[in-house]
């Protein structure tokens, strides 16, 4: 692990637990404040593939301060029918967030 923090500046967080066998690192170079790394130019290669690794999955979880935003770019028909659903706003925007529909309006054929 010291190989990880001295050449990455990885520091080790934990173990997650429940069968996932994964360790769990803090960056030393990024900056949660202002969302940026401060070795961007000379970042190591896991950084630079993220989150291209993940889109390969069937439902890619990204870090919850990523700037990334996956969305399902053929969700038009999902996004209108949450449109014209009798539900509250709030509940809409859960679904939408949820289902990677954020920013997404329904069309019409007749549009």
């Amino acid at each position: 692990m010291g190989w990880q923090r001295s050449v990455n500046g990885f520091e080790l967080v934990g173990k997650l637990r429940g069968g996932v066998r994964a360790l769990v690192f803090r960056c030393t170079h990024y900056d949660p404040a202002t969302r940026r790394c401060d070795s961007y130019d000379s970042r190591p290669f896991m950084c630079r593939d993220y989150p291209g690794g993940l889109l390969n999955q069937t439902w890619p979880e990204l870090f919850e301060d990523c700037s990334y935003t996956l969305f399902d770019r053929d969700g038009g028909g999902l996004a209108a029918a949450l449109d014209g659903a009798d539900l509250s706003d709030d509940v809409r925007a859960a679904l939408k967030q949820k289902l990677r529909l954020v920013g997404l309006r329904g069309h019409s054929e007749d549009a």
